[in-house]
């Protein structure tokens, strides 16, 4: 009979142990911390001020990596006359692009715009094609633009450290800042 007691007794301190594990598994449950879903951050639009003599001035909204194209049909200008400007020319944000009345012709068209570096876009392989520019320069002016914008004017060059008026002076000729007009 002692071993039916203890048999008795075993089972019953076991099940003991198994209903206050029990109680505790579900008294103290952890919820976990939820779990916020953020969505990805989309890149903001730009604004470019359309000016000159045209139709529809103003302030034009549009999407990041916007080029001049886009900007041309929003503001609803005929892309097929305006052959003087380059319509693949990226925009950015606080561009202004100013419409002029003469058109210009195909004869008073340099082959040196066409050549030029556009200091917004270029890398450093481009870069170091300007004279007086080697590559630690031109990783300066990537720097300098990745950091503060872009280039507004040419003569904004003359902010990255290092590049002085004698510098400038032998590139001003051979860079834009963003080439709408050819």
């Amino acid at each position: 009979m002692k071993s039916s007691n203890f048999i008795w007794f075993f089972f019953s301190v076991l099940a003991g142990f198994l209903l206050a594990g029990i109680v505790i598994l579900f008294n103290n449950r952890d919820t976990g911390t939820s779990v916020t879903l953020i969505p990805a951050p989309t890149a903001l639009p730009i604004k470019v001020f359309l000016s000159g003599n045209i139709e529809k001035p103003g302030v034009y909204e549009l999407p990041p990596s916007s080029r001049v194209e886009d900007l041309f049909v929003m503001a609803e200008i005929d892309t097929q006359i305006n052959h003087q400007y380059n319509l693949a020319a990226k925009l950015y944000d606080g561009q202004q692009i100013i419409i002029s009345s003469n058109n210009l012709s195909l004869k008073e068209i340099s082959v040196d715009n066409f050549s030029k570096i556009n200091i917004n876009e270029a890398g450093i392989d481009e870069l170091v094609e300007l004279p007086g520019i080697g590559e630690t320069r031109a990783r300066d002016i990537i720097l300098y633009r990745e950091s503060n914008g872009y280039f507004d004017r040419i003569e904004d060059i003359l902010n990255v450290p290092g590049i002085g008026q004698s510098t400038f002076n032998q590139i001003k000729d051979k860079i834009v800042t963003n080439s709408i007009s050819q």
